[in-house]
């Protein structure tokens, strides 16, 4: 039994250790019942707080659910009996700038909206 626990901790701080020079897609917010994260054909048990990678897999038991917080997207939630690939999930590494209509373009409209009731 002590031997299985070294082993999954051993490969659990592996994967943890060498995903923090990758860029992390998501962070596992909560994991109920059997919860699994596969990386490079490897299972460790999802834990609260686990950073995950692009190509990551997070695969459910029957008994299972699953947080994911998404970086620059919508939280996904895992439900039962499911294996979903992050790689589909995950969002542009480059941010979405977005600017506000030149200050020409803003009176005008206000003076339209305005003199439009007249």
């Amino acid at each position: 039994m002590k031997s299985k626990l070294i082993v999954v901790v051993a490969t659990a701080l592996t994967l943890f250790a060498s995903s923090a020079f990758a860029d992390p897609v998501g962070v596992m917010k909560r994991a109920n019942g059997r919860v699994t994260i596969e990386r490079s054909g490897v299972q460790v048990p999802a834990l609260p707080g686990a950073e995950l990678q692009r190509g990551d897999r997070v695969i459910t038991g029957e008994d299972g659910y699953a947080s994911v917080s998404m970086r620059r997207t919508a939280p996904l939630t895992i439900g039962p009996g499911n294996d979903v690939a992050l790689d589909r999930y995950a969002a542009d590494a480059a941010p979405v700038v977005k600017r506000p209509a030149p200050a020409i373009l803003q009176s005008l409209a206000s003076f339209l909206a305005v003199n439009r009731q007249r």
